[in-house]
C-alpha cells in the first residue's frame, strides 16, 4: 500500500500530524503509567482489621459519594499488596482516608 502525496506541504502536514499523534499516545502511556495507589483521595491512614470486617466493608466506608466500591477495594489490595481478598484480625491495612 503506498499513499500518494503530490505536494511537499501535503506531506510536511502528513508527517506533522502523524508525529503529533505518536507523541500524545506516548504521553497519554506515561501518564497512566505513573498513577499510585490514592491518586483518587484525599491521604492513607492505618486500619486494624477487627472480627467481622471484610474487605468490602472498609471499601464501602471509605469510597467517596458517588464512587465505585469495586474500585477502592483494588486500591486497598494494591496499597497493600494483597493477592486474595481475605483479611484477619489484627492485620493492618492501608486504606483512603475518605473522599
Amino acid at each position: 500500500m503506498s499513499i500518494s502525496v503530490k505536494s511537499p506541504i501535503r506531506a510536511a502536514v502528513l508527517l506533522t500530524t502523524v508525529a503529533l499523534g505518536v507523541v500524545l499516545l506516548l504521553a497519554n502511556a506515561v501518564a497512566a503509567g505513573h498513577g499510585e495507589p490514592g491518586d483518587d483521595y484525599q491521604g492513607w491512614v492505618e486500619h486494624v482489621v477487627v472480627t467481622g470486617d471484610t474487605l468490602w466493608d472498609i471499601a464501602a466506608g471509605r469510597t467517596p459519594a458517588g464512587g465505585d466500591v469495586r474500585r477502592t477495594v483494588y486500591e486497598i489490595r494494591r496499597a497493600n499488596r494483597l493477592e486474595t481478598p481475605s483479611i484477619v484480625p489484627g492485620q493492618v491495612l492501608q486504606v483512603p482516608s475518605g473522599g
